[in-house]
Parts: C-alpha cells; structure tokens; sequence
C-alpha cells in the first residue's frame, strides 16, 4: 500500500525531539551510498523488501536513527517523496511553529512511521 504525503498543522507550543537532526550538507548524514536491502513493515500490511541507494539510502538511514529537519541545503524531500511513493515507506512530517535556529515561522520535521531493517547480505558487516 502506498502512503500519502502526510503533514499536521503547526502546533503552537511543543519542540520537536531533541534528537532531531538538523542537516546542512550529505556528510550530515550517514555516509554509506551503495544499494542495500530493507524490511519495510506497517501496521495491517505484510512485510516487503525495498531497496534504496546512494542520497535515497542517506536519507532513508539518517530517518531510522531519528527524525530529521525537512529543511535543508540536501533537498531532502528530493528523496522523501520517492520513498513515500514508490516505496510505500510511511514518513509523516510534523509541522511547527517559530524556529528558533533559522527564523521561520513554519518549519517541519521528517518521521519515519513504518518500521524499517536493513537487510544484511552475506559478507556484509
């Protein structure tokens, strides 16, 4: 099943987790690129396998380690959507209120819903 784009309403009091990552280049990221396998599991839905490489592994890994500012120099809603859509990967985006860091009265930040394992090959570490 495919998921759609999901954003709530900004709220006007709470912070996002203090272990949001806020990313200003790729090395902000995790930096392995090459193709890989993952589990993808959602609530009601059988287990699938996806596979994502290069900038679409960074963002989709740098989400598995925790929620991550949608704003960034990285586009990464260039490789958000993709996962949405293609993937089926359920990644919501919390809206907020009054960055404090940049100024912005509206900022979000990435989630990621399903649950996701990479799925190591032989020889792989």
């Amino acid at each position: 099943m495919k998921h759609q784009t999901t954003a709530s309403q900004p709220k006007d009091h709470p912070k996002p987790p203090p272990n949001a990552k806020r990313v200003y280049r790729w090395a902000d990221l995790p930096l392995h690129t090459e193709q890989a396998l993952y589990r993808v599991t959602d609530p009601g839905q059988e287990p699938r396998i996806i596979h994502a490489a290069k900038r679409k592994r960074q963002v989709l890994e740098g989400l598995m380690r925790s929620p991550v500012y949608a704003a960034s120099y990285c586009r990464l809603s260039d490789q958000v959507l993709p996962l949405r859509r293609d993937d089926g990967v359920d990644i919501h985006c919390e809206m907020y209120r009054d960055d404090p860091e940049t100024g912005r009265e509206r900022y979000g930040v990435y989630f990621l819903r399903s649950k996701v394992e990479r799925i190591e090959r032989e020889g792989e570490a």
